[in-house]
């Protein structure tokens, strides 16, 4: 393999990690906003929509150049200089490393949210109300959402890498 192409491989999976914490974020930011909406606080609901708004082009933008344009970083940064040997030894193509990357991910996502969603779930069933009005209610959801998500991403990990890798 050669050193563009690890750095290529390293790159794009600090992407996908990205791509994982802006979901991870951006839930935590629109209750913040809606909390504020709520106490009628027009001021500082403005600047708090601004700088959400900021955050997810700022996240975006990031995630579009190391997911699509890694040669572009790899040659402004001159990540490929100061190598003695033109290769590293590894037996495994690029799509191959970002799928296991990917596994690792969405494995990782879904250890990480499948309890707090069991947890969420015992304590609803626990209540014995009904799920409109019960208040974690969308806390539920996002928790299902991230968790199939992590479950996909270890099941599709392959499609998605050649999705990435066009």
């Amino acid at each position: 393999m050669s050193i563009k192409t690890f750095w290529t491989i390293l790159i794009k999976i600090l992407g996908l990690w990205m791509v994982y914490r802006i979901l991870t974020v951006l839930p935590e930011l629109i209750s913040n906003l809606y909390f504020i909406y709520e106490n009628g606080d027009s001021k500082n609901l403005v600047v708090l929509f601004s700088s959400i708004l900021i955050a997810i082009l700022f996240f975006c933008l990031i995630i579009r150049t190391f997911l699509f344009k890694t040669l572009w970083i790899i040659e402004k940064l001159k990540l490929e200089k100061g190598f003695e040997t033109e290769t590293i030894e590894i037996q495994s193509n690029e799509n191959k490393i970002i799928a296991i990357a990917l596994i690792v991910i969405g494995g990782f996502i879904f250890i990480e949210n499948l309890p707090i969603l069991l947890r969420e779930i015992a304590v609803f069933f626990h209540d014995k109300t009904q799920f409109k009005d019960y208040p974690k209610s969308g806390w539920i959801i996002f928790y299902l959402c991230k968790s199939v998500l992590g479950y996909l991403l270890m099941t599709n990990s392959f499609r998605v890498a050649s999705f990435i890798k066009k």
